[in-house]
């Protein structure tokens, strides 16, 4: 749940500073883009995927290059999350989130420390490294949520695009959820259209 949370914390950081609005329905596609891809920023467009649908779509804090979408498979269940208030959990949820730095060390560093951050929430296994759609990710298994986490499993991607650009993909799972996260994953990044970067 920290992604969960300095996501949360973005986004109301956003509303403080600059507003909360996805990319606009106004703006102009990239060339060769479709309409019903989901953007996330400038950077990302999703191709829709059976099962999961479309959440949420924040640019966090824009002008910080900070963005980040959700998407959901199975009904929502709004439960209590201590100190946070209510969450909605799903069956299963994937998170998008994505920064851009102006050095590319910087993105990396923040990657190294995304990755961390999943290894204190989950067990995780080894991590490798795959290629989907062109682009090079790292995979991290996550085989168990630790006390506290709602999610029981799930599969994290990282990626450092050479414009600065660092995302993270989660594909988190709730006990009962019959999918393999890691294969769901890969096809989730298969979908994935970078403009530029």
């Amino acid at each position: 749940m920290k992604m969960k949370r300095i996501i949360s914390l973005a986004a109301l950081c956003a509303l403080l500073l600059a507003g909360c609005a996805g990319p606009s329905e106004a703006a102009t596609l990239p060339p060769g883009w479709e309409d019903s891809w989901v953007r996330v920023g400038d950077l990302l467009g999703v191709e829709p995927m059976d099962g999961f649908a479309p959440n949420e779509n924040k640019d966090a804090m824009g002008a910080a290059g900070l963005y980040y979408a959700t998407w959901t498979a199975g009904e929502g269940e709004t439960v209590d999350n201590g100190e946070d208030g209510e969450a909605t959990l799903y069956d299963a949820q994937i998170y998008v989130l994505i920064q851009q730095f102006r050095e590319s060390a910087k993105a990396q560093a923040e990657l190294d420390s995304w990755q961390d951050r999943e290894r204190e929430n989950y067990a995780a296994g080894e991590a490798a490294d795959e290629t989907h759609a062109g682009q090079e990710f790292t995979i991290l298994p996550l085989l168990e949520g630790k006390e506290g986490n709602p999610y029981a499993r799930g599969a994290a991607a990282f990626a450092l695009r050479e414009s600065g650009w660092a995302i993270c993909v989660e594909l988190l799972c709730r006990d009962g959820f019959e999918g393999d996260p890691q294969a769901l994953l890969g096809e989730f990044l298969d979908g994935l259209h970078y403009n530029g970067g």
